[in-house]
């Protein structure tokens, strides 16, 4: 079964096993072409949850920190080839 799952999210998403989030991978918001976040760090919170701190490309002191789950899973990220 876990196969199919990753078959039917690769259907809908474009995305497979194989895209694993890494240390200075960037992305960059749906519809927000101009800025870029580079992932700075993988962490677990203390929910148990693992998170990805971004790092924007253009002004390193702005950071955000959102759900690994969101960069990998969700549509509002899309990874940009360097």
């Amino acid at each position: 079964m876990p196969g199919r799952k990753k078959g039917l999210l690769h259907s809908l998403t474009g995305r497979g096993a194989d895209d694993e989030i890494m240390i200075g991978q960037r992305y960059r918001k749906q519809g927000v072409a101009w800025v870029i976040w580079e992932v700075a760090t993988l962490f677990e919170g203390t929910d148990g949850m693992e998170y990805v701190q971004l790092m924007r490309v253009d002004d390193r002191t702005m950071r955000k920190t959102v759900s690994r789950d969101t960069v990998e899973h969700g549509t509002d990220f899309v990874r940009v080839e360097r």
